[in-house]
């Protein structure tokens, strides 16, 4: 018998919404999000176990602590517009397009291998985003007070002082 469980992941607490393969609602049960607390109360369904969450920062981790435990882990996107909702209702939702199989967007999760290159460049892309907010912030503030800074060179610490000089006291 197949098990259907729709996980609503938050980062203190995790909404499991569980339908047999008649999608009928058998179960909703709130976990701490706690690799171990998870894994324990997923031994406790009996039958195939069959699992779903959208994509969230930490998917990733879930999808390692929780692929030896079940038989199907699938991740979706996020959808754009949304309804009225709550937890348990995002989780049996979930449940309901797995089992129905309406799924709009999977999400491939690697297996092993390539999940650390996969976090590394993750980890250079989000670096290298905050890097060019930083310095736009940075000329932004030059801007405001009326200080022209073209090209690269405010960044220079050697042509720094040229531009601190211009600041008006105030």
């Amino acid at each position: 018998m197949r098990r259907y469980i729709g996980i609503d992941v938050h980062s203190s607490s995790c909404t499991l919404g569980i339908i047999s393969e008649k999608g009928r609602k058998l179960k909703s049960v709130v976990v701490e999000t706690n690799g171990k607390a998870l894994v324990d109360t997923l031994r406790t369904v009996p039958g195939e176990l069959h699992v779903i969450m959208e994509e969230g920062t930490m998917t990733e981790w879930l999808f390692e602590v929780l692929r030896p435990t079940v038989k199907e882990i699938v991740v979706v996107g996020v959808p754009k517009v949304r309804g009225s909702k709550s937890d348990k209702i995002d989780a049996f939702a979930l449940a309901e397009q797995l089992r129905s199989g309406s799924l709009e967007t999977r999400v491939y999760k690697g297996r092993g291998e390539l999940s650390k290159l996969s976090s590394l460049a993750k980890t250079y892309r989000f670096i290298t985003s905050d890097i060019v907010r930083v310095k736009n912030r940075l000329k932004s503030v030059f801007r405001s007070r009326g200080v022209s800074t073209p090209g690269k060179e405010v960044y220079s610490r050697l042509k720094w002082g040229k531009y601190l000089e211009q600041l008006p006291e105030s």
